[in-house]
């Protein structure tokens, strides 16, 4: 599976995930706010232990992938929105980020992955 949102572009593989932050909004961002950041970041299935689908009502949902050596979610939205866990898709719709959410627990479980997922 791959989707592209404003996030870059994220791949689910059978045996890991690849999250490739390209694009003229994460230029923006990063211009604006200084953040650092990963261009590319790949998560083996296996070492998932939980996938977070994070909200907010006036930026953008993310995806959080958490596993062993990941960094801790810092409480400022924007660093967390940009880490090398996290992927953002769209602004407004992101019903394609919830079937990303499904198809990355269902390929770690079948990797053996202990998972659990949870809305943050």
């Amino acid at each position: 599976m791959r989707i592209r949102g404003i996030g870059g572009c994220i791949s689910v593989y059978q045996d890991r995930v690849v999250l490739q932050r390209r694009g003229l909004f994460f230029t923006l961002i990063n211009l604006a706010f200084h953040l650092e950041r990963e261009m590319e970041s790949e998560i083996v299935l296996r070492q998932l232990t939980a996938v977070h689908f994070v909200r907010s009502l006036l930026f953008v949902q993310f995806l959080r992938f958490s596993y062993a050596g990941c960094p801790n979610p810092s409480g400022h939205y924007l660093r967390d929105a940009f880490a090398e866990n996290a992927f953002m898709l769209s602004f407004f719709d992101n019903r394609r980020l919830v079937k990303v959410l499904h198809c990355v627990s269902e390929a770690a479980l079948r990797s053996g992955a202990r998972l659990t997922t949870a809305n943050a």
